[in-house]
């Protein structure tokens, strides 16, 4: 079955991710403060802080895909596709759309996490036309993990304060205030950052997962 070879392919995916993110988070942990520019010490220290509860929230997250995952496996090598209605698909897809929609607009920066979910659900919709029904409830379930994520993030930024957002497209993170300086990280259009300070017309921003960077002022909004 598809469903049963995607989920095979990706569990060992699963696995290794989830290995990868709990050593980045130890790291990180080890590793803060080692390389602090003088004068914004507290800056980084912040942003070190944030960047090992980011990492430890997406250890979380592999968790749960990783259990989901595997129980979905279980699930459908057991036999027990036939126990979901029509009715139980439906209505799966509308709530899971629901979720999807509210989380999206309310973190436009997970723009491509939204695309996943929406096509999770576009799948549900294909099989409940082709009467798998088990199946369908499965996709659903997974475009509503989807936007169970990017609603958490959402709400980790609310609370993080005064959130400023990339108006670019794609946005240079940069080490200095200068085109000169190395690229840090290439932010895209809605990412939330908060702003630290000025320095001519760039400004320091420390971003929700704890990166902290140059971007040329005009590329912020202006509240």
């Amino acid at each position: 079955m598809h469903v049963n070879r995607q989920l095979a392919h990706r569990t060992p995916r699963l696995h290794r991710a989830f290995g990868a993110l709990a050593t980045a988070a130890a790291l990180a942990a080890s590793s803060a403060c080692s390389n602090l520019a003088t004068d914004d010490a507290a800056v980084y220290r912040r942003a070190e802080s944030q960047r090992v509860e980011y990492l430890e929230r997406e250890v979380e997250r592999m968790r749960e895909d990783l259990s989901q995952a595997e129980n979905a496996m279980i699930y459908l090598e057991s036999g027990m596709r036939g126990e979901h209605t029509r009715a139980d698909a439906v209505s799966a897809v509308a709530g899971a759309r629901v979720e999807v929609e509210s989380a999206c607009e309310r973190a436009p920066w997970r723009s491509a996490d939204c695309e996943e979910a929406r096509s999770k659900l576009l799948e549900a919709e294909q099989q409940i036309q082709r009467s798998r029904m088990g199946a369908a409830v499965f996709f659903a379930s997974r475009a509503q993990r989807i936007a169970e994520d990017v609603g958490s993030e959402a709400r980790v930024v609310a609370r993080m304060g005064d959130a400023h957002f990339v108006t670019g497209r794609r946005v240079n993170l940069r080490s200095g205030p200068s085109t000169d300086a190395t690229i840090l990280r290439v932010l895209t259009r809605s990412t939330p950052v908060f702003r630290e300070r000025r320095d001519g017309e760039w400004v320091l921003v420390r971003t929700h997962s704890g990166r902290v960077g140059w971007i040329y002022g005009s590329l912020l909004d202006a509240h």
